[in-house]
């Protein structure tokens, strides 16, 4: 069971992350209280919009990381994290989005999602991982995290207190790393690796362009349901692949400007890295469901 320490350094971890977004909403949110009045659903606040609050997901982890890879060598099928026992299947997470609409028609969209995983076990499978292999009978441990910052424009195609239906262009900023760690029972290129902790960690770390869709819609005074869907690629070299993230969610306000939101969320990522004798792959994807806090104004 995690101590209350931990769980208070992930809280604080994740808020030193957003600490620009929070930056960003402030002057946003002073813009917007100086600008003309949006309302939605109905008579609610819309000028600005923050969703701050915690998923709960389940993941699917695969990763393929090679080093001193031959060129038009054998590439392995990766490694199952949770197939294997190396992590827990779920965890809860720190998730927040939110928008300004600053003018007319266009808006502004953020977000973050972020997941820390970590275990410790006895192997009861060989595993290749980084160029050594971490023997079966070994005491190994295993972690990931996954970062997902975004920041999008937002055109509105319907903006009244009824109805929103808008497509984004923008970026994000994908980080996901898995690392595998033991102190014996490793075997090298060269043999059995002894006297030292051996770590092999490997990293996606990577700006790409985004594209979505969002659509809102009132069912009542105060309550609201929506989709948002985000495409994102990347298409650099020695990058190639995509991320896929949707969100059906459920908005409520019992007061004018502070309601409560549910969602349900997916998210996968599809990415490769290529480059000299080295092999990065994450076939990575998580779903479940959100509870926010909502502020608007």
């Amino acid at each position: 069971m995690r101590s209350a320490f931990n769980v208070f350094g992930e809280v604080e971890s994740a808020f030193r992350k957003l600490r620009p977004f929070i930056a960003v909403a402030a002057l946003l949110l002073a813009a917007g209280v100086a600008s003309a009045q949006d309302t939605f659903p109905g008579t609610v606040p819309n000028t600005f919009r923050l969703y701050v609050g915690g998923m709960y997901a389940w993941f699917n982890t695969t990763v393929t990381f090679q080093e001193n890879l031959t060129p038009g060598g054998p590439i392995g099928d990766g490694v199952d994290l949770e197939g294997l026992d190396l992590l827990g299947s779920s965890k809860p997470g720190f998730a927040a989005r939110g928008y300004w609409n600053f003018l007319g028609p266009l808006s502004l969209d953020f977000g973050y999602t972020g997941f820390r995983r970590s275990r410790s076990k006895t192997l009861s499978v060989d595993i290749p991982y980084g160029g050594v292999t971490y023997t079966a009978g070994a005491s190994a441990s295993a972690s990931t995290s996954s970062d997902l910052p975004y920041m999008d424009f937002r055109f509105n195609f319907l903006h009244n207190e009824h109805t929103q239906l808008g497509v984004s262009l923008g970026a994000a900023y994908v980080v996901l790393k898995a690392e595998i760690e033991a102190s014996a029972g490793v075997v090298g290129p060269g043999g059995p690796i002894v006297g030292q902790t051996v770590t092999r960690t490997a990293k996606e770390e990577l700006p790409v362009p985004l594209l979505g869709l969002k659509f809102d819609q009132e069912l009542g005074e105060g309550l609201s349901a929506g989709l948002i869907f985000n495409g994102i690629f990347a298409p650099v070299s020695p990058y190639t692949g995509s991320v896929f993230d949707g969100e059906a969610h459920l908005d409520w306000f019992a007061s004018k400007n502070f309601g409560v939101s549910a969602a349900f969320n997916y998210q996968r990522f599809s990415l490769k890295r290529e480059q000299a004798n080295t092999y990065v792959q994450f076939k990575y994807s998580y779903y479940g469901p959100r509870l926010y806090l909502t502020v608007s104004f």
